[in-house]
């Protein structure tokens, strides 16, 4: 039977109080004993929530991996924002794909603070949340739109989870599930989108698309020659054919390598590719 609302509050209020005294070694499993964000029993609570970069704040939900990470630690991915503070610069104009509820939007913002930041999100409750966190942070670099970017400029099936899924950044083109439901979203390639905004420059692109990495590589080839940015992305089996995704980035002219402990590793052949966040550096030749 689900707690109500005052003792689900109280929960995470004194399950927070606990972690701020506990080593760092035992703090998520902590957490998670006591407040799991899967379990039934708890409903999930709408909060605003500091992150860890000064100034910026975050509405969450509790029972969103997302937010419970933020909520509990202050941050959702610390290796992904440790790569973006390496090489992102103030007057960086970044593209940032599947940006989700804008966790890591808040900080591109912040870290590219003369730039701008276009990100996409098409997840419709994802979405809504990306315009608020943008609003409440007063960030005056940042666009948000609610399509996809692709291979095409069309109509395509998105499948989402349903409100109240602990990971709603899992909806995707490609990833039918049990629990998923398909909606319509517009699809445009990012060298339509940068045609129609008449974008002159275009230094860094994140994505985390969950399997359409290619798609949008495949849309972006005039900019990506264009302008050569430099592009992060996850690339993990099975959401990509990570041997492709590599042969198309090298046909692009980049140089592709693999961050582990915040190092580069660069893949010398396609028998050394392996899973993980890749950072993809054009020759520039």
């Amino acid at each position: 039977m689900p707690v109500s609302f005052q003792n689900e509050l109280s929960r995470l209020s004194n399950t927070k109080i606990l972690l701020s005294v506990l080593p760092e070694a035992l703090k998520f499993r902590t957490a998670k004993a006591l407040y799991n964000y899967e379990s039934v029993k708890f409903n999930g609570i709408d909060i605003v929530t500091p992150l860890q970069n000064d100034g910026l704040v975050c509405l969450v939900n509790t029972k969103d991996l997302i937010g419970w990470k933020i909520f509990f630690f202050g941050e959702y991915e610390l290796d992904t924002n440790k790569i973006l503070e390496l090489y992102l610069k103030q007057d960086d104009i970044v593209l940032e794909a599947g940006a989700n509820i804008g966790s890591e939007t808040l900080l591109i913002s912040k870290l590219a603070s003369r730039g701008t930041v276009y990100c996409f999100e098409p997840n419709p409750y994802s979405f809504e949340r990306l315009k608020i966190n943008v609003s409440i942070n007063e960030l005056k670099n940042v666009y948000s739109y609610d399509y996809a970017l692709g291979e095409s400029d069309s109509q395509i099936k998105f499948h989402i989870y349903p409100k109240g899924f602990c990971n709603s950044g899992m909806s995707s083109k490609y990833m039918e599930t049990p629990i998923t439901h398909e909606i319509t979203v517009e699809q445009k390639t990012v060298d339509t989108f940068i045609s129609e905004n008449k974008i002159t420059k275009l230094d860094f692109i994140k994505m985390d698309i969950q399997g359409a990495e290619m798609d949008l590589i495949t849309g972006a080839s005039e900019t990506l020659k264009r302008f050569k940015p430099t592009i992060f992305t996850e690339a993990c089996e099975p959401y990509n054919d990570t041997k492709k995704l590599y042969e198309l980035l090298v046909s692009l002219g980049y140089e592709v390598f693999l961050i582990k402990n915040l190092k580069t590793e660069k893949f010398n052949s396609i028998n050394e590719v392996r899973d993980g966040n890749w950072l993809a550096i054009s020759k520039k030749s």
